[in-house]
């Protein structure tokens, strides 16, 4: 299959420069380069739809530079909002740009051990491009090929400057020209001829095209990638409420597996084709399994799994998809648990906001008896209620199981060979669970 097809299929393609990209990119041993803004010290769920397109060039043995817009940043772009943006110190803006390389770094040899794909990639600063460079020298190579008709044309700029209750600053309306300048740095150094950027940064990315012709008398060439948007229409991002971060410390499989099992079905086709690497076969499979019983979400599962495999790995695809089904699913919750490792038991307690027991406990008279439990305390310790009160009116509508079983009375204790994988599994009506550990 060829680069523009597969490109078309997988949703990747908003707008391009010049259709002569993909023939000159479909031939192995191109360049080209795609940005990341360190405004954060994780990249997020939407930075995905982007690195799979780089990740789908790089599948034609072309080489990827990710550039982290260290220098960028420090001024940063209008790009359509209402004022101007909060300016990060030096040393947050290099802790945020070696997490980006973590992750970058993390997600491609996730990619590499699932697909057996050998990507060839670069990281890049472009601090390294400015750092020498003087403020004349600045406008001599870049400013003089952009005018200012041009710049106060682009939509993020006119915006500002029409409306009297807004404003851009100098160091914004510059920001065009940096940007077009990382491409013609990028263009002299490595011969790399294409950009990729997202759907909305058109303008933008047209003016190191310019840059270049005028500079050069050479064309390069302009990709732009659409947004992810989920089933309302949003995009997802740093300032929306539905934000997944990439940071491994930030989020966690089960929740990622979470956020795509309620995927709407009409989205799992696409989100398959853009987020994973499973070919066209595999995933026109897998949506017509779910066709036949979409109540059961094979599709959905199948998309979380996938996912969770690119971001984190397949150990943790297989820990959610155990999590999820102790929580949500039919199998025997008991015997998931019973054979949990330590690292499965601690997701699961961290997913419940589980509650520590000491083993000493269950020798204090206050809280057991005989060396056993009661079980109104431990639902107080788990936070399930606010006092023995609660409890006994919970047990009373038929509310509290203990593993699975249902407890019928109040003075009814918890022995030590209770706990299954020195874990207890406490619900309260249909959906909450809390683990109770014992240490």
């Amino acid at each position: 299959m060829k680069l523009r097809e597969e490109l078309e299929k997988r949703w990747l393609i908003y707008q391009f420069s010049n259709e002569k990209l993909f023939d000159v990119y479909n031939k192995w041993w191109e360049k080209f380069y795609i940005w990341f803004d360190p405004s954060a010290d994780s990249l997020q769920l939407g930075n995905m739809c982007a690195i799979m397109a780089a990740v789908n060039l790089m599948k034609y043995w072309n080489k990827c530079y990710f550039l982290v817009w260290w220098a960028t940043w420090m001024i940063w772009d209008p790009s359509l909002k209402e004022a101007e943006r909060l300016f990060l110190d030096e040393k947050q803006l290099r802790h945020n740009e070696q997490c980006i390389y973590d992750q970058l770094k993390s997600f491609l040899e996730n990619l590499k051990k699932n697909f057996w794909i050998n990507f060839d990639y670069e990281m890049v600063d472009n601090y390294d491009f400015y750092k020498w460079m003087n403020y004349l020298d600045f406008l001599r190579d870049v400013g003089k090929y952009i005018t200012v008709n041009t710049m106060i044309a682009k939509e993020s700029v006119k915006k500002r400057i029409d409306d009297p209750d807004k404003s851009i600053t100098y160091a914004e309306f510059s920001y065009m020209l940096i940007q077009g300048y990382d491409f013609t740095y990028l263009f002299q150094k490595h011969w790399l001829q294409l950009q990729l950027g997202w759907s909305d940064q058109w303008g933008n990315v047209t003016t190191g095209i310019e840059i270049i012709r005028k500079k050069f008398d050479k064309e390069v060439y302009a990709l732009t990638i659409p947004l992810i948007l989920d089933s309302t229409g949003k995009k997802f991002g740093k300032s929306e409420w539905n934000a997944i971060f990439l940071d491994h410390a930030k989020t966690s499989p089960y929740f990622v597996y979470q956020y795509f099992m309620n995927a709407a079905d009409e989205d799992v086709e696409r989100y398959l084709k853009v987020l994973t690497l499973l070919d066209f076969e595999t995933i026109d499979k897998i949506v017509q399994e779910h066709k036949k019983n979409p109540q059961l979400r094979s599709g959905q599962k199948e998309l979380a799994k996938q996912v969770i495999k690119v971001i984190f790995d397949e150990d943790s695809a297989t820990q959610a998809e155990k999590i999820s089904e102790i929580l949500f699913g039919e199998w025997d919750k008991i015997k998931i648990i019973s054979w949990f490792k330590k690292v499965d038991i601690d997701a699961l307690y961290k997913e419940t906001g589980g509650t520590e027991i000491k083993l000493g406990m269950m020798n204090d008279p206050e809280v057991s008896r005989a060396g056993e439990l009661w079980i109104k305390e431990l639902c107080v310790q788990a936070w399930l209620a606010s006092s023995n009160g609660e409890v006994k009116k919970l047990i009373q509508s038929d509310s509290i199981f203990c593993n699975e079983n249902k407890i019928t009375d109040i003075q009814q204790t918890i022995k030590k060979s209770d706990f299954i994988n020195w874990v207890l599994l406490i619900r309260k009506w249909k959906k909450i669970f809390k683990i109770v550990k014992l240490v």
